[in-house]
């Protein structure tokens, strides 16, 4: 039992820990990036709102590229970054007065006069002409690859209307680089025309990124400082960003944003207002007041916003707690079934020793043993099926052999040749064999199997021999083994042989088998009860297993390892651990009876009150003995107690007749020992156990024409696991807080915090400001 708990906590390890190994790994790779070759670990703006509707922007951008290869897998280094931007008419005409400079290096960029394509030149090429500079230009139809260079600066034509857009790439060539863990650039470019004149306030949309951006960003933060003159009073802000987020004011009216884990695709805008008469030759101008309907467009967006959020919160609550409960339940039901198990599996009786024939037969003690005995040997409710097949026949044809329906005697069947080993008498036997150093020797070698002539015409002396189910079916056996050698005295090589091509073997032996299973079911000792641990672990795992990959695909990694884990961890346990069967009420007597004379015949020594019917009984004592797996001990047991059974006359003059007199006589003859193999019962010198399991194919796997080759051998870890933690412990506190109703009265209500105050975080909303930037690399 101690073993399979062992080996049950190694596979729940082997299968859990790479399982929130790679949970992990998801969710750190969705945070982060880290499956994107390239990523902006921080991104800072630092924005100036110019009276005539321009902005002034300055980038500070910390740049993450890792690796890649080739299809020939040769490394294919990172030459040129860029960013790309919209011109529209409607919201942004143009895009001057550029810089860039390498502030890891120190080093400030010169503009090219000329795009470059990197695939075209070899690194020292590109590093000697290339490097170093940076490039504005118009993206034709889209091409990645050919481009219209500007002279400092791009805007659409004079004269443009509408909403005709113009693609264009701020770029910057780096040296060639494999890969860099960290490199800072400041970027600084003028946004022309993004603002609109009202009647009463100009307002801007501005996406520094759309949705088309693929670079994913470890925080997003920002500064805007509207133009001199405006405060906190004349102007109005809102951040459009699904992503978590804070937003404040500054103590000069400005806005200060910050935003976490920016994934690809994902979008972020800044909608302002601000008084109109702070401001001077904007060139957008439209005629109405603005202010009200924006505050109302926006009102409900962040009304909007806030319902989807709360109703997605509390469906991922209720999502959470059913899974919580029906976690709960399916462990406990596993645990309580583990546990349960192993206490019914358990004799619960008065009896401590037992001195005489339990009232199960030898295999279905042997069964019963390992189901009730869960000391040293025992098997806890699950023996192996090999250890248990050969304690049922090793037991059940000693059986055969004390109620003389077949006899066993060492050595080969040749070495008795001429002589009737149905009447023989063992000691004029054993002086036959002890006379000659050679027959001595072959004694050890196998062992003779004598199907005694009462047994071959049974039919009226069944009830006589009292002969059980099971013995019944061994003894067919053996007869029909016998009819296929020739002869009803055969040894183990002669059956094994007579086993080889033996076809249909499997369905004689499965006889015996369905014997035991039959006689076993009527004794009615116990019942299977492995479905109940079996199940629920399996319930228990599978909802684990489901609970982190869900929790994972929709970027709740954290709690899925907090939900999942426990689950799967325990139910995997509980599936391996439990005992198959347990003792019924009517089974606890017969369990008392073997686990008693398990006992009795462990400690014989040690008992003072032995007596002559000790000695009687033990040649059902080692059958039994068979049946516990506990034959070597049992028999240096009655030596210690008897001593007189190592005396070759004595066992001549008072043991002859019994089964275990081949056991002790022919020790004195061997010349060399065997190592016999736990639970092996040595009868005639040699090991039953292991001799007739090998002779039938290695046990219950079959006769057939592979048997004899069974036989043979003498005879009878990722990331920053901190901020992987914080980061999903935010996620469940936030959905919580998103979860609440909305109270009137709350400071943090969207109503005021969509008010222009800039207040509260950020929201979902519009999308497409000017800009619309999306970043790569090449």
């Amino acid at each position: 039992m101690r073993k399979r708990f062992i080996v049950a906590i190694i596979v729940s390890l082997v299968v859990v820990l790479p399982m929130s190994f790679v949970v992990g790994a998801i969710a750190v790779a969705q945070r982060f990036g880290i499956a994107s070759p390239l990523s902006y670990r921080s991104l800072d703006y630092d924005v100036r709102v110019v009276g005539n509707g321009d902005l002034e922007v300055t980038q500070t951008i910390d740049v993450r590229m890792t690796e890649r290869k080739d299809d020939n897998g040769k490394v294919r280094p990172w030459k040129q970054l860029y960013q790309q931007y919209r011109l529209k008419s409607s919201n942004l005409t143009g895009i001057s007065d550029i810089s860039v400079k390498n502030i890891t290096e120190g080093i400030d960029y010169e503009e090219s006069a000329k795009s470059a394509i990197p695939d075209v030149y070899s690194d020292s090429e590109w590093n000697a002409e290339q490097a170093n500079h940076w490039y504005i230009a118009k993206v034709n139809g889209g091409a990645t690859t050919s481009y219209e260079v500007g002279d400092g600066e791009v805007s659409l034509p004079q004269g443009v209307q509408g909403d005709d857009e113009q693609t264009v790439e701020l770029g910057w060539n780096i040296p060639a680089t494999a890969s860099a863990d960290s490199m800072r650039f400041r970027i600084r470019f003028t946004m022309h025309d993004v603002a609109t004149a009202w009647d009463d306030v100009a307002t801007f949309q501005w996406e520094p990124f759309g949705k088309e951006n693929q670079v994913p960003i470890g925080t997003v933060t920002g500064t805007v400082r509207f133009p001199a003159g405006v405060g906190k009073t004349d102007s109005w802000a809102w951040l459009h960003t699904e992503r978590e987020s804070t937003t404040t004011r500054t103590a000069g009216g400005g806005l200060e944003f910050t935003v976490h884990d920016v994934r690809s695709g994902d979008y972020l805008d800044l909608v302002a207002a601000y008084d109109v008469h702070k401001t001077r030759n904007i060139a957008r101008t439209r005629s109405g007041d603005r202010l009200d309907a924006l505050k109302h467009s926006e009102d409900e967006q962040r009304r909007q916003w806030e319902e989807n959020k709360r109703n997605a919160a509390r469906a991922r609550l209720i999502y959470w707690t059913i899974t919580l409960i029906m976690g709960v339940i399916l462990c406990a039901w596993a645990i309580i079934a583990v546990v349960s198990s192993h206490l019914r599996s358990r004799y619960r009786g008065p009896i401590e020793y037992w001195r005489d024939k339990p009232s199960a037969s030898p295999a279905a003690a042997a069964r019963l043993i390992g189901i009730v005995d869960h000391g040293k040997g025992g098997g806890g409710g699950r023996a192996p099926a090999m250890s248990r097949s050969n304690r049922e026949l090793t037991a059940t044809m000693l059986s055969l052999a004390v109620k003389k329906a077949i006899a066993i005697f060492p050595g080969p069947a040749s070495m008795y040749y001429g002589i009737d080993l149905s009447e023989a008498a063992p000691a004029s036997l054993s002086r036959f064999v002890a006379a000659d150093p050679g027959r001595r020797r072959a004694a050890g070698t196998t062992s003779t199997i004598v199907v005694m002539p009462q047994s071959i015409d049974r039919i009226p002396n069944t009830t006589q021999m009292g002969l059980t189910q099971s013995e019944n079916a061994l003894l067919d056996l053996l007869i029909v083994i016998s009819q296929r050698v020739g002869c009803p005295v055969f040894d183990l090589n002669q059956m094994r042989e007579a086993c080889r091509d033996w076809k249909d073997g499997y369905i004689e032996l499965g006889r015996f088998t369905d014997a035991c299973d039959t006689e076993y079911r009527r004794l009615g000792a116990s019942k299977s009860v492995s479905w109940q641990w079996i199940l629920s672990g399996v319930l228990a795992a599978v909802l684990g297993f489901v609970t982190l990959l869900a929790n994972a695909i929709i970027g709740y990694s954290a709690v899925g390892l907090l939900l999942g884990l426990p689950a799967l961890t325990i139910g995997l346990f509980c599936s391996m651990t439990g005992a198959t069967h347990v003792i019924t009420r009517q089974g606890q007597e017969t369990a008392g009876q073997c686990l008693g004379l398990k006992r009795y015949m462990e400690d014989f020594s040690d008992f003072t009150d032995r007596g002559a019917a000790d000695l009687a009984l033990w040649d059902w004592y080692m059958v039994y003995a068979a049946a516990f797996g506990i034959s070597d001990k049992v028999k240096r047991e009655l030596a210690k107690a008897y001593p007189e059974v190592t005396d070759p006359e004595w066992l001549d003059r008072n043991a002859s007749d019994s089964t275990f007199y081949w056991d002790y006589r022919a020790d004195r003859w061997r010349d060399e020992r065997y190592d016999e193999p736990h639970g092996t019962m040595r009868v005639g010198g040699v090991s039953v156990g292991s001799g007739p399991v090998q002779a039938f194919g290695g046990g219950f796997h079959g006769i057939g024409p592979n048997a004899v080759q069974n036989g043979g051998g003498p005879g009878f870890g990722l990331g920053d696991l901190g901020s992987q933690l914080s980061a999903g412990m935010s996620d469940i506190t936030s959905t919580i807080h998103e979860a609440a109703p909305v109270s009137s009265d709350s400071g943090s209500d969207w109503s005021s915090s969509s008010s222009g105050s800039f207040s509260g975080g950020g929201f979902g909303g519009s999308s497409g400001g000017s800009g619309g930037g999306s970043f790569g690399g090449r």
